[in-house]
């Protein structure tokens, strides 16, 4: 699937997300049901977007993804049964989400500039054996 066509479902997933969470707050009765769907466009871009190189921290990192996932989908199961505690589950989504993507783009980052070292670093040993 097209990279711009997932991003484009994350975000409305998201947002769904974010305005249903409003919504159930003010009991609204289908707001339930915009948060389920929400939830659902939102796991399944996580699935498609899941790293699959062989780095183990962001294959950990992965794994806080996942778990967001299914503290999304506990949090909307309790919407539905009428608990309060969805709000806390929410919270966890909230912290590990940003947890996560802080340090998957610092990782990848890092991987990045490692790549381009090796290559600087010949460059400036060749230039310091000319001076030689």
């Amino acid at each position: 699937m097209n990279a711009r066509i997932l991003n484009i479902i994350f975000a409305v997933g998201s947002s769904l997300i974010l305005i249903s969470s409003v919504l159930v707050m003010e009991n609204v009765a289908w707001g339930k049901f915009c948060f389920a769907v929400g939830t659902i466009f939102f796991a399944f871009c996580r699935i498609k977007m899941a790293y699959k190189g062989d780095d183990f921290r962001l294959k950990r990192l992965n794994r806080f993804y996942f778990f967001s996932v299914l503290f999304l989908a506990t949090s909307s199961y309790l919407q539905f049964k009428g608990y309060h505690f969805w709000v806390v589950l929410l919270l966890l989504v909230a912290i590990t989400e940003f947890y996560a993507s802080v340090r998957t783009s610092y990782y990848e980052k890092e991987i990045a500039s490692k790549k381009k070292s090796p290559s600087t670093s010949d460059s400036l040993h060749s230039d310091s054996s000319l001076k030689e």
